[in-house]
């Protein structure tokens, strides 16, 4: 039976084992291989120059933070120094705003002064003629003599 021979059946196998190894290597090596070849370096070079592309990427950014800390620092100082300006210009308005107001009220203290003396004398001089008046009518009365024959 050639079902039961095994050696010739056997050497047959591993003729065509070979032969379809041959052309399966030959077909791989010129045909598949250098394609996964050409598509892995593609890949390489894609993600290579991603990668070049992310550290510029990171440069630019890194230079756009330096200089965004550079101008929050400017604008801070401009800042300080708009505020220390406005301190000292509201300081300097308000003193001198407080010596007007103390001019002011030293004016209006002199007028008062010079109001209330000027008041004063009229009624020392309004008192004297009510003295007078009444000194005259008191001693005419008491000596008899006319008030117009009296001089005071």
């Amino acid at each position: 039976m050639p079902q039961l021979e095994q050696v010739e059946f056997f050497v047959s196998q591993l003729f065509w084992l070979g032969v379809f190894f041959v052309i399966l290597f030959t077909v791989l090596t010129y045909t598949t291989l250098p394609k996964i070849r050409a598509f892995l370096n593609q890949r390489d070079d894609f993600v290579k120059s991603h990668i070049s592309k992310q550290d510029e990427l990171i440069k630019k950014a890194e230079s756009i933070i330096e200089n965004y800390e550079v101008k929050l620092n400017d604008a801070k100082s401009q800042a300080s120094q708009i505020i220390n300006d406005a301190k000292d210009k509201a300081m300097q308005e308000s003193e001198s705003l407080i010596k007007s107001t103390e001019e002011k009220i030293q004016n209006e203290i002199k007028m008062t002064e010079e109001r209330v003396a000027k008041e004063k004398d009229q009624a020392i001089s309004d008192l004297n003629i009510q003295l007078k008046d009444s000194a005259t009518s008191f001693i005419s009365k008491v000596s008899k003599i006319e008030k117009e024959n009296i001089n005071l």
